[in-house]
């Protein structure tokens, strides 16, 4: 493996580690990746995503 594989891999688990795994404060101490999900799935048309 070249050092350019490896920094990709390592930016890869660092990307996947970020948005699943970690715990963010402003989120209750939610990974962002359920949080999004929880958001969605409340989600009950288009209409409530539009920002007015």
């Amino acid at each position: 493996m070249s050092p350019i594989d490896d920094l990709e891999l390592a930016t890869l688990g660092w990307v996947h580690w970020h948005n699943t795994k970690r715990l963010h404060g402003y989120l209750d101490d939610v990974p962002p990746f359920e949080y999004e999900e929880a958001f969605y799935a409340g989600v009950t048309s288009v209409q409530e995503l539009v920002i007015k």
